[in-house]
């Protein structure tokens, strides 16, 4: 009796044992397979953002869709209007080089046909040139920059911005009211500005 009672906890000893190893061998795979999970997630996500290499760009003017554009770092100045729709009708495609490279943080501008072109089609962010203030004080809206628009009532550097855009994309003011087309400028504002400007 003594024999089999020891061969028997010996026997359920193993037994133990190997339900053991065997739990541990299942629970080790399911990790393995989670971690392997959890990396193909984070490709994954990584190609959903179009890659981590790729770069901001930001076009404007005379754009169909003007804004941000993300694009590989191989890219050229082409790429990244035909990634907002195009040309304008208007526009100067002759202000700016298609084939340039590009870089992280650019700012994009593409001039109009029938307007000053007295910047670069390409720059950080820089205004379009003026000398719009006349002798008797009065700023020309057509070719004002961004400084001298500044110096009419009301109008601070957003809505100087938004002037600029504005006649990048659609050309010269034909009429002093045109400014009512401008998002921030109504009635009341522009009665305000209107002995301060001229065109």
């Amino acid at each position: 009796m003594e024999i089999i009672k020891k061969s028997s906890i010996a026997i359920a000893g193993i037994l133990l044992l190997a339900v053991g190893i065997t739990y541990w061998q299942l629970s080790s795979n399911e990790t393995f397979e989670d971690v392997g999970n959890v990396g193909q997630t984070m490709e994954n996500t990584a190609e959903e953002r179009g890659g981590a290499e790729n770069i901001a760009v930001y076009v404007c003017g005379a754009v169909k869709n003007p804004g941000v554009v993300m694009l590989r770092p191989n890219s050229r100045v082409g790429d990244a209007i035909n990634s907002c729709g195009g040309l304008l009708p208007n526009a100067n495609a002759e202000s700016i080089n298609m084939a340039e490279g590009i870089k992280d943080g650019m700012q994009i501008k593409v001039q109009s046909r029938n307007m000053n072109t007295g910047t670069e089609g390409m720059g950080q962010g820089t205004a379009l040139a003026g000398k719009g203030e006349s002798a008797d004080g009065k700023i020309n809206i057509n070719i004002a920059d961004i400084e001298e628009l500044t110096k009419i009532p009301g109008v601070g550097r957003a809505t100087a911005q938004r002037i600029i855009d504005y006649r990048v994309q659609n050309g010269p003011f034909e009429d002093i009211e045109d400014l009512k087309k401008i998002k921030g400028i109504g009635k009341a504002k522009l009665e305000k500005m209107a002995p301060k400007i001229t065109i």
